[in-house]
């Protein structure tokens, strides 16, 4: 089969010399970073509704603040999910620095209590970099 008319197209089309579909690992890359984007969406909304839900946090300004970062981020995530999944070259970078911000997160939480959010965190972090840097999301991306 040939190349895909469209540079951008994110198919999963086989290789003219028939291996297995190149966009596996950046489908698994694309899950992993829009799992992470939904969960900074579901932080941004859970906080808002735990504060209209009458509970008063220490610092007001610090709620809104983390609120407001937290939305910020899960749209900006969401972006680079999009351009992942579209194969733009421009995604990777911040989709990996995502990353690697999460990985010692994730570690952290599994040492102080937060042992299921931290699995999962650093479950994610490392399919998502094992997605980002297989060979075959190199060449999807352009980059080899």
């Amino acid at each position: 089969m040939s190349e895909p008319a469209d540079p951008d197209d994110a198919g999963g089309a086989d290789d003219a010399d028939g291996a297995a579909p190149v966009g596996v690992p950046l489908r698994l890359a694309v899950l992993a970073t829009g799992v992470e984007a939904l969960a900074l969406a579901g932080s941004a909304v859970g906080l808002a509704v735990y504060r209209f839900a009458g509970h008063r946090p220490f610092d007001m300004g610090d709620l809104w603040a983390v609120v407001g970062m937290a939305a910020i981020g899960a749209v900006g995530l969401g972006l680079v999910v999009r351009g992942l999944a579209r194969a733009r070259r421009w995604a990777r970078s911040p989709a990996v620095l995502t990353q690697l911000i999460g990985l010692p997160i994730g570690i952290n939480a599994i040492g102080h209590g937060g042992v299921l959010v931290g699995i999962l965190l650093t479950l994610f972090t490392v399919v998502g970099l094992f997605g980002l840097f297989a060979p075959s999301t190199s060449h999807r991306l352009r980059l080899d």
